[in-house]
């Protein structure tokens, strides 16, 4: 092989040393520029020329800081979240008829309950004649004295927190063609209970006096009035007995005084008792 064709030889594979050597400073250019646009994502634009073990202990200190606030957050939660569990958040409300003769599901019984089940049951009775209010105190779901069906409902509502609606109390109805025919058939007056109502007239006249209310109605003439109920007129009532003409005391003398000058004078006299008279001895 002569001299010329050897030089040739070197001179190819130089020339392709020459390539791959400039194809893989391609590639590592490449390589350093996407590690640098990786770099500035992280360490910021001036993270090129930033020492990255300082940023890494700056990065340290931020995350304690941010733990920190982390550990006082979750302590205020914690105390807002008990706060909470003390207010009121269950409401439960009924709405009755007190009384027969009074619609319109004017009283109301309100449950109002925490997270605790800790709260009160409020109630309010309403009548044609007066309106109470009654407050009873519930402790853990129960309560210091005992509670009335739309008090407990109110509560059982409460403790639903809030799912359960409000509830309209109806008035009883017939639930078949039979009850409805036979309520249609009887007359309101038979329905009413007389007696009952006429006592509780007399007990809420015997509470505005101070007195203690009856259990049961007594006769007209304990009450201090005739009986007008029994359907007689006033000239079939029964006279009264008369009464005794008044008699003179015996222990006074009606008869008449003489006087000096001869006129009669009115001289009553009261005898003395026979039994000793204890101030005498004083």
């Amino acid at each position: 092989m002569s001299p010329a064709e050897v030089a040739q030889i070197i001179a190819i594979a130089a020339a392709a040393i020459a390539a791959g050597a400039v194809a893989l400073l391609i590639i590592v250019f490449r390589r350093m520029q996407q590690l640098q646009h990786d770099q500035k994502l992280i360490l910021g634009p001036k993270g090129v020329s930033s020492d990255i073990i300082a940023y890494v202990g700056g990065l340290s200190g931020r995350i304690d800081r941010l733990r920190d606030d982390i550990e006082t957050l979750s302590l205020e939660a914690r105390d807002h979240e008990v706060r909470i569990d003390g207010c009121v958040s269950r409401i439960g409300m009924v709405r009755f008829d007190a009384y027969h003769d009074l619609g319109g599901r004017q009283s109301t019984a309100i449950g109002l309950l925490n997270a605790k089940d800790d709260g009160i049951v409020v109630t309010t009775v309403v009548s044609r004649d007066f309106s109470r209010m009654y407050v009873k105190v519930i402790k853990e779901g129960q309560s210091d004295v005992p509670l009335a069906p739309e008090e407990e409902e109110a509560l059982e509502q409460a403790r639903a927190r809030g799912n359960a609606p409000f509830t309209l109390r109806p008035r009883p109805a017939p639930a078949d063609k039979e009850a409805v025919e036979e309520a249609a058939a009887t007359p309101l007056v038979d329905s009413v209970d007389e007696e009952r109502l006429s006592l509780e007239r007399e007990n809420r006249r015997r509470r505005r006096q101070g007195l203690p209310p009856l259990d049961v109605l007594p006769a007209r003439d304990d009450l201090g009035w005739p009986d007008l109920d029994s359907g007689r007129s006033y000239e079939e009532l029964e006279p009264l007995e008369p009464l005794e003409p008044l008699q003179a005391d015996e222990g006074y003398s009606m008869q008449p005084a003489v006087g000096g000058n001869g006129a009669r004078e009115s001289n009553p006299t009261r005898r003395r008792d026979e039994e000793p008279d204890p101030f005498d001895e004083l």
